[in-house]
């Protein structure tokens, strides 16, 4: 073999192995790199607004109570709770949910958007990657917000509405059923075969 082919030989060889190391360079490149993703949190925001929450918004009342599982004055009472809470220290999951300035000086996402993220997963079950195209945020955003609601929630409300219910709870409950639905002794009881119903079906 000559010297000439041999050198064409090597040249090849390391030509090829060049172009296979780019190739894989830039797959290892293209999986490893992280593309920004531009998310327009105010339009999302001005959008949400428009559609629930403004004057003239586009639902009704029982549009948003179908769809957030609550009542829009509940829910706009939890985001007031949330905002208001000020113990000190103030805990980090309420940080959470305060609208801030980032480092460029843009606004985060707002109060309601976060708020209808977690309530959206706990309503519907959704995944965080279901609210990106609505609520403009990432998959680990939307499950913080999600992690840090609950937790949220039950500082505020644990003592009125996690409690075990008293003996005057229990009666007002009682009378409660019997008087709306005409079942008395229903709590924590399911057998109700004795009673009458009008629209069974058999």
């Amino acid at each position: 073999m000559s010297s000439s082919s041999s050198y064409e030989d090597d040249y090849e060889f390391t030509a090829y192995t060049l172009n296979v190391l780019d190739d894989l360079n830039q797959s290892d490149n293209e999986v490893n790199s992280r593309r920004h993703i531009h998310r327009d949190h105010y339009k999302a925001h001005e959008r949400l607004m428009d559609a629930y929450f403004n004057e003239r918004c586009k639902y009704s009342d029982d549009n948003f109570k179908r769809r957030f599982r609550m009542r829009r004055r509940v829910f706009l009472r939890i985001v007031d709770d949330i905002l208001s809470y000020a113990p000190n220290p103030l805990p980090d999951y309420f940080r959470w949910f305060h609208r801030r300035r980032d480092s460029r000086g843009m606004w985060s996402i707002s109060s309601e958007l976060k708020m209808t993220a977690a309530l959206r997963q706990l309503a519907y079950d959704y995944t965080p990657n279901a609210l990106d195209e609505y609520l403009q945020m990432s998959k680990q955003v939307g499950r913080e917000y999600l992690f840090n609601f609950t937790k949220c929630i039950i500082d505020l409300y644990a003592n009125d509405y996690l409690r075990e219910p008293t003996l005057h709870d229990i009666q007002r409950l009682y009378e409660g059923h019997e008087e709306i639905h005409g079942l008395p002794g229903m709590l924590g009881s399911i057998d109700c075969m004795h009673w009458a119903w009008a629209k069974c079906p058999v």
